[in-house]
């Protein structure tokens, strides 16, 4: 007969309790800076020349990041609530109404005239805007480092 005796097992017991919570900060802690990296590459990369040129600046600065944790779940939230992030996204192909609005002319028939300002009537217009992924793309270009601040993240929380 063979008896075998497990010596700490109170220590074990504790150490085991205590990995949950280790698991949960070190993956909060690196989702969060995740999610700030994803962010700066789409401001500083995709959205200044690498998928669109920045006019205004508006679509560049609507990017926000959310972080969430919920029960077992953190998630870190890249987006726009940009009128037109969505159409630069994912393209659009459909008819938009344009409204009254009045122009500034400096030319008429492609013969400059003296500046002067016109009344333009609402009208519809078709638009074909193609797809420009600014932040699938940057999430796509992400991918393995996500996985690999991940996977360290977990086995610093489980080596402590």
């Amino acid at each position: 007969m063979i008896t075998a005796y497990l010596v700490g097992d109170q220590q074990v017991l504790e150490r085991l309790r205590a990995l949950p919570d280790e698991i949960n900060s070190d993956l909060l802690r690196a989702i969060t800076q995740l999610g700030i990296e994803l962010q700066r590459d789409v401001q500083q990369h995709k959205l200044s020349g690498q998928v669109r040129s920045s006019r205004s600046g508006s679509l560049k600065s609507s990017i926000d990041l959310r972080v969430d944790q919920n029960g077992d779940a953190i998630t870190a939230n890249v987006f726009t609530e940009s009128r037109y992030g969505g159409a630069q996204e994912y393209g659009f192909a459909g008819t938009v109404s344009v409204r009254a609005s009045l122009r500034r002319i400096r030319e008429a028939f492609g013969r400059p005239i003296a500046e002067k300002t016109i009344s333009v009537r609402a009208y519809d217009r078709r638009m074909d805007l193609p797809e420009r992924s600014f932040l699938r793309s940057a999430l796509e270009d992400m991918t393995s480092a996500i996985r690999d601040k991940v996977e360290a993240a977990l086995g610093e929380a489980v080596s402590q």
